[in-house]
């Protein structure tokens, strides 16, 4: 089920793609009054990054097992390998009260 999920938000990503880059280039990350919220858990205790890849650094971290709001659309960015996977996907999370960052989507579970 877990995988069906995860395939199913993959391909709705690729639809959304082109909306999600007009909206981030007009908008600083998590101010984008139009974006749904969904809650993920995280699958493994990560490294959440300042952009949808490494080359900005770490923002912060979040705990697997926990759930937390994270924009329900994903944002193309750096492949990446992390919690058993390689994607090129990343969630905007937000891990710590106003401070949101990005995750590679394989770390994540949606919730129902």
């Amino acid at each position: 089920m877990k995988r069906f999920l995860m395939a199913l938000m993959a391909v709705g990503a690729g639809l959304a793609l082109s909306a999600t880059f007009a909206a981030a280039a007009s908008a600083a990350p998590g101010t984008d009054a139009a974006a749904a919220a969904c809650s993920a858990v995280a699958e493994e205790n990560r490294s959440v990054w300042a952009a949808p890849g490494t080359g900005e650094g770490t923002v912060g971290a979040v705990v697997a097992g926990r759930t937390y709001t994270a924009d329900c659309s994903l944002v193309e960015g750096e492949s990446y390998t992390a919690c058993g996977s390689t994607t090129s996907l990343w969630a905007h999370v937000n891990y710590a009260g106003d401070e949101w960052g990005y995750l590679p989507s394989t770390c994540l579970a949606w919730a129902s």
